[in-house]
């Protein structure tokens, strides 16, 4: 009898610490944030989020989707969270809580066009069609600048169509248009449209804001470790050295005072 109490308790030790699983859903086609490599999703939301159920003891398992549909899979209980280099705009969060921005730099939004155009800047596309995501701000922004938004599930479809001259520009992350920059030949970049809308959020349900506070917290916690240096200095490059400048002036100015 008291080695099938002894077998029940350790049963039950190993269950209160085994990793509590967290459905998480992103797109995996927005490198550098997710994206596909060898058939595996890598990127630095994936490797974030990894770090960040690691410290707070979950387990996550992804699920590779549209970028309009993770949302509505959010709110139908289909994962538990979303991080896709999403931002938390006034629309979305009148359906779902977000965590505080994981992005600590400023980000601005590339108006690429096809290399044989002779469009100059962004006002030079008001009336001219601009392919943009489903479902992501980039589309206001295309409006804003009196363009018409054509729509795509992904940016390498719209980017495809720029390269055959189908539509005039797109409008895309600039840490996603340097990547696409990279590698696709016959378009170019010929503006930026500032971004003043929050950073990239993590996503969670209306009734999850305690699990939103928790991975708020862990955010906070997680931005002045090595890890997250590493992190940007691998996925952001350009960006990190602006980043951690102006940081480490911030904790000379604190140390002064």
């Amino acid at each position: 009898m008291k080695k099938i109490i002894t077998m029940l308790m350790l049963i039950l030790s190993t269950l209160s610490f085994a990793a509590k699983k967290l459905y998480v859903g992103t797109n995996a086609e927005f490198k550098p944030y997710e994206y596909l490599e060898n058939n595996k999703m890598v990127g630095f939301d994936i490797e974030l989020m990894e770090l960040l159920g690691k410290e707070l003891g979950y387990e996550i398992k992804w699920q590779d989707m549209s970028f309009d549909g993770l949302l509505p899979a959010l709110q139908m209980k289909k994962i538990d969270a979303v991080i896709a280099g999403m931002s938390a705009t006034p629309e979305r969060e009148k359906a779902v809580s977000f965590s505080i921005p994981y992005i600590f730099f400023e980000g601005g939004h590339s108006v690429i066009v096809n290399s044989k155009s002779t469009f100059k800047k962004k006002e030079d596309l008001k009336g001219k069609t601009i392919g943009v995501q489903l479902g992501s701000i980039q589309e206001q922004f295309a409006k804003d600048n009196g363009s018409v938004p054509k729509l795509y599930n992904n940016f390498t479809e719209a980017l495809l169509d720029l390269q055959n001259q189908k539509i005039d520009a797109v409008i895309i992350a600039e840490v996603s248009g340097i990547e696409y920059l990279k590698t696709m030949k016959g378009i170019k970049k010929i503006d930026t449209i500032k971004d003043k809308l929050p950073s990239a959020s993590i996503a969670f349900r209306k009734a999850d804001s305690k699990l939103a506070k928790e991975f708020s917290n862990a955010i906070l916690e997680l931005k002045s470790s090595p890890e997250y240096a590493k992190l940007v200095k691998k996925y952001f490059h350009l960006f990190f050295y602006i980043f951690y400048s102006i940081l480490l002036m911030a904790l000379s100015s604190s140390l002064i005072l």
